[in-house]
């Protein structure tokens, strides 16, 4: 578990957050829990980032192949967030983080508190397998890497495919 004040880091569970969309409901981390793995995206202004919400949402079919749903989260509101998966034309949800709390907790705001972007990859039980900062000094995955984890995860679960040893 990621205990309050620490970062997610590989292997441990992605701490719980709670949205409200922009069409109003609350939505949680653990919605999703035992069901999908997921693509974390919290966004940046960055031209780089605003290029990776597109590619994802351009190969969300093969996302859903591997099990995954992709949550964008952007430090603005929920009006401004609307108005993003309108213009991007994105299939999955992107939510908004006024305050920046949700980016300084993972790690997805630099110095001077302004949002950087970070990216994790966990699997359908909120451990985290891949994670990506830029303020510490990382780059931001492409999209086919990203779809690499994800297959990776879905051999790892022991849950999703028969075991190997015989009963």
């Amino acid at each position: 578990m990621t205990l309050a004040g620490e970062l997610p880091a590989k292997g441990h569970r992605f701490p719980e957050f709670e949205w409200i969309t922009s069409s109003g409901r609350p939505l949680r981390l653990s919605d999703y829990r035992g069901r999908f793995n997921l693509v974390l995206v919290f966004a940046d202004d960055q031209k780089a980032t605003v290029e990776l919400l597109g590619e994802l949402g351009g190969l969300y079919g093969k996302f859903k192949s591997q099990e995954a749903e992709i949550i964008a989260v952007v430090q603005s509101s929920r009006q401004e967030c609307a108005g993003i998966e309108q213009r991007l034309k994105l299939p999955y949800a992107v939510l908004p983080d006024e305050d920046g709390r949700i980016h300084r907790a993972v790690g997805a705001s630099g110095q001077s508190q302004h949002a950087a972007a970070a990216v994790y990859v966990t699997d359908r039980y909120g451990e985290v397998f891949a994670a990506y900062r830029t303020r510490d000094g990382q780059t931001l995955p492409p999209a086919a890497e990203i779809l690499s984890w994800l297959a990776f995860i879905n051999i790892q679960c022991p849950e999703c495919e028969p075991p190997e040893w015989p009963a």
